[in-house]
């Protein structure tokens, strides 16, 4: 059985809870973070989360290549916990993620040095501009459907979740050409 890791950060309007529902549908085994301060991001980028997962679905608030960070009182940081959102420089920094799918459906995360960055090691597919939430949610599913119900790697199974509309079409895929598929 395969592992899903939904990465929360923010309130995206339910679609953690419906992506976990859907996906335990399709037989994965789905764990949820909760992400409350960017430490707790920074764990899941250096790996070191209880589980394994074969999948990380980053479910965020994007914008302009960068994710959005919840945001804490000063006196509530940690020594040298990053302040801002972030940008390709922390995922350079933190990422220790190797030979995973990660996708992110944060709006505009599939651009520049972040996407980039996150598709060193590991294949990344995430929205080039700004998608709409439901688009995003749908992509996702219909992703995984592919993959389990049709059993199409993950290029093909990308490719016919990409193709369903023009919202669907921002998402972007790195490498290309997937080194290891899934």
């Amino acid at each position: 059985m395969q592992t899903i890791l939904i990465v929360n950060l923010n309130d995206t309007g339910g679609e953690t809870e419906a992506l976990r529902q859907m996906l335990e549908r399709f037989n994965y085994f789905v764990c949820v973070r909760n992400i409350g301060r960017p430490n707790d991001f920074i764990e899941v980028l250096e790996d070191k989360t209880p589980i394994n997962p074969d999948f990380v679905i980053i479910s965020c608030h994007g914008e302009d290549g960068k994710i959005h960070m919840p945001v804490l009182a000063d006196f509530v940081y940690t020594e040298n916990e990053p302040k801002k959102d972030f940008s390709s420089n922390e995922i350079e920094l933190y990422l220790r993620l190797s030979g995973k799918t990660i996708i992110n459906l944060g709006c505009a995360t599939g651009i520049g040095k972040l996407a980039e960055m996150f598709s060193k090691n590991n294949i990344y597919i995430a929205p080039n501009d700004y998608i709409e939430a439901n688009a995003a949610l749908f992509f996702t599913i219909r992703l995984f459907y592919e993959l389990t119900s049709r059993n199409c790697n993950i290029k093909d199974a990308y490719i016919s979740a990409r193709n369903t509309d023009d919202e669907t079409k921002q998402f972007c895929m790195l490498p290309d050409s997937p080194p290891n598929p899934v």
